[in-house]
């Protein structure tokens, strides 16, 4: 089986996963109100969220900085505010900031990360925060973090992502998705990092048909 192939079909697996009658004014609008909301739950979020399978990094900027919620520990190793954009084909793509966390799970958690690590109590990950868009008119396939490798001979693919946020996968015509992806690096030591390197998969249409190679982002510390 062709990558292409392996990519768009490993892919689609990643991502498989009532109006009251009060008057017409009243149907009316809870009937615009269901729409409306049927239609936020189909659209990505515009912003980066809180994951539910680690706490919520969002305001950790300080190398040092530990942190802790109702989903356990974590202390900021290394950051890069990268800010760092790329043409990719028909697709644009940032990469706002990366951030290298020790990670210790709340225990309710543990059993999730039992299959992704042997270091489950505590291990580290990076955190990618990434922007793409398809500026084409017609569906693309892309993977914006397809390997992360870090300076210390480790390497993590896409599928290892443990955040989940559907970023992989096909982009139609004009989408935008904004996200997160979380990937376990637990045999490299994060507080001696120099950098990462980051690339994304090719480009393909539905066709399978490779439309550009993919890039590669450095990120130093």
């Amino acid at each position: 089986m062709s990558f292409k192939r392996y990519f768009i079909i490993g892919i689609s697996a990643l991502l498989l996963g009532g109006c009251s009658i009060e008057g017409p004014e009243k149907e009316q609008n809870s009937v615009s109100q269901s729409t409306n909301e049927a239609e936020s739950t189909k659209s990505t979020p515009k912003t980066f969220q809180d994951s539910p399978q680690a706490p919520d990094d969002r305001q950790l900027k300080k190398v040092g900085e530990t942190l802790e919620d109702q989903d356990g520990v974590v202390t900021l190793k290394q950051y890069a505010n990268l800010n760092e954009t790329k043409q990719i084909g028909d697709i644009t793509m940032m990469i706002e900031e990366v951030k290298v966390m020790n990670y210790r799970p709340s225990p309710d958690l543990v059993d999730y990360f039992h299959g992704l690590t042997h270091e489950e109590v505590e291990f580290p990950y990076v955190r990618v925060n990434v922007k793409v868009k398809n500026n084409s008119d017609e569906p693309l396939h892309f993977a914006p973090v397809a390997e992360l490798a870090t300076d210390q001979g480790e390497n993590v693919t896409w599928e290892e992502d443990f955040y989940i946020e559907k970023l992989n996968g096909e982009l139609k015509p004009g989408e935008e998705k904004v996200g997160s992806l979380g990937l376990i690096i637990d045999e490299s030591n994060p507080e001696e990092l120099k950098n990462l390197t980051i690339k994304t998969s090719e480009v393909v249409n539905d066709k399978e048909e490779k439309i550009r190679g993919g890039e590669e982002f450095t990120v130093g510390f």
